[in-house]
């Protein structure tokens, strides 16, 4: 022990060893804190992907300037969708159009509206609705014709693309439904209209990747994010 010790040649070759084995173990540190950080990027970037719940149906309708819409048409574009109907006194005025209004003016003032993102608001009473009745509906909320949407065409087709197949829904209930103004006047609908208050999200490939509640638990930043990401993905 001593007389290796007292030998410099021997201490020389212990103390060249000695680093290289540091410098070893220092590299397989290194190795393994990057994997780990390479799995927790990616179990990271799993957790934010959006699901993939079923596909956009194929629709053919018509909207507040009397054009024609087509899922065809719009393949390619990011399309967020809520369903409304103009008689509505409950949701649609108070809730559901202001949102979409709202969700118009932040895509816009990120310049996402038009090239990436369209706003398509689907009505539930297409019967009433027509092209004109929208029209009026669409400026009263400051809806840009070129990117935001309002879509009106047979009840039996709404109801197959709504209900059917998007697996939302809404029902018409011929009663009279009474409507009371806020200075207190009323005046009396002949019907209503029962109808989901969901937000559909469909990405560039015509799925439909989220739903959100728009009167319950609405979180305008979490939609605005998805979007964005959505947005993304198409370049």
């Amino acid at each position: 022990m001593e007389a290796d010790i007292s030998n410099p040649r021997l201490n020389t070759r212990r103390g060249l060893l000695k680093l290289a084995l540091i410098g070893i173990s220092v590299l397989l540190a290194a190795a393994v804190v990057a994997v780990v950080s390479i799995r927790l990027l990616s179990s990271s970037d799993e957790a934010n992907e959006l699901p993939i719940y079923w596909e956009l149906p194929a629709f053919s309708f018509t909207d507040q300037l009397g054009r024609p819409v087509s899922s065809e048409g719009l393949r390619g574009k990011v399309i967020l969708a809520n369903f409304v109907f103009t008689n509505c006194t409950a949701f649609c005025p108070t809730v559901l159009t202001p949102h979409m209004s709202e969700l118009q003016e932040r895509l816009r003032g990120e310049g996402l509206l038009g090239p990436d993102v369209m706003l398509l608001s689907f009505s539930v009473d297409p019967e009433q609705d027509t092209p004109e009745v929208l029209r009026a509906y669409a400026e009263k909320y400051g809806a840009d014709p070129e990117v935001w949407r309002f879509l009106t065409g047979s009840v039996d087709e709404m109801e197959r693309v709504v209900t059917t197949d998007l697996k939302l829904g809404f029902q018409k209930i011929e009663q009279p439904v009474e409507h009371t103004h806020p200075d207190g006047s009323a005046h009396t609908h002949k019907y209503d209209v029962t109808h989901t208050n969901r937000f559909t999200l469909v990405d560039g490939q015509g799925q439909v990747r989220a739903l959100y509640d728009g009167v319950y638990d609405w979180n305008l930043d979490k939609v605005l994010s998805d979007v964005r990401q959505l947005a993304e993905q198409r370049s």
